[in-house]
């Protein structure tokens, strides 16, 4: 985990100082049994320096956390865009928290296209499933005017299956493309939508809608990932 932070004036130390966020994750993370490599640095451009650590780590993902301005602009602007914009050629996911929630999940929501968003999307919510041993519900976005999924959409479908097993694993045609069937058919504390279906329904990036959940959107590599 890196947390990037500005430098204000002179420094006492050349190493930047462990922020209040990135003790919370730590602390977090260790209630949780989970062990994870933290470090602090000093950053004048954090979506570079965030896009060159991941490159040099040759990680599959960056995960960006929830956050919201001084100002309260929304969560998808500054930094996460410049994110967005400079991960889109590279084999590397980008995946931001636009919600958050303390509630424990039972049961995981993607839905998924067979775009890069919607591959990436389906692929975070069988590892975070599977993490935590619970179900998953797939929403299968077709393309408009189709009256039944396409086959790409078929096959990712049942290789999420032959992965989860059927016991865990239950798929679901998303049947309007619009943001109240959504919220209908995916009520649980945690959705994964890409960034392409997210933009289209016009997913509200600050207000939870209704309830307690955690919402990711996330962003495909054009490439192939790395594993």
């Amino acid at each position: 985990m890196l947390a990037l932070v500005r430098r204000d004036g002179l420094a006492d130390s050349d190493a930047a100082p462990p922020t209040a966020a990135l003790m919370a994750a730590v602390q977090y993370a260790q209630t949780q049994g989970i062990t994870i490599g933290a470090q602090a640095a000093w950053s004048d451009n954090p979506a570079v320096d965030i896009i060159n650590a991941a490159e040099d780590a040759r990680v599959a993902w960056i995960l960006l956390g929830y956050h919201r301005t001084a100002l309260g602009g929304g969560t998808m602007g500054g930094v996460v865009r410049e994110v967005f914009a400079k991960a889109r050629p590279l084999a590397i996911n980008v995946g931001v928290f636009v919600q958050g929630t303390d509630r424990p999940v039972e049961r995981v929501f993607a839905a998924v296209d067979s775009g890069p968003d919607g591959r990436s999307a389906l692929a975070l919510a069988v590892r975070i499933a599977q993490h935590k041993k619970c179900k998953l519900r797939m929403l299968l976005v077709s393309k408009r005017m189709q009256p039944h999924p396409e086959a790409d959409l078929v096959d990712m479908a049942r290789a999420a299956r032959a992965e989860m097993g059927a016991s865990l694993f239950h798929s679901d045609v998303l049947t309007e493309h619009s943001l109240h069937q959504l919220f209908r058919q995916a009520p649980g504390r945690l959705l994964i939508v890409g960034r392409k279906f997210a933009d289209e329904v016009g997913l509200p990036l600050d207000e939870v809608p209704s309830g307690d959940r955690y919402v990711i959107v996330v962003q495909g590599a054009d490439s192939v990932a790395k594993e």
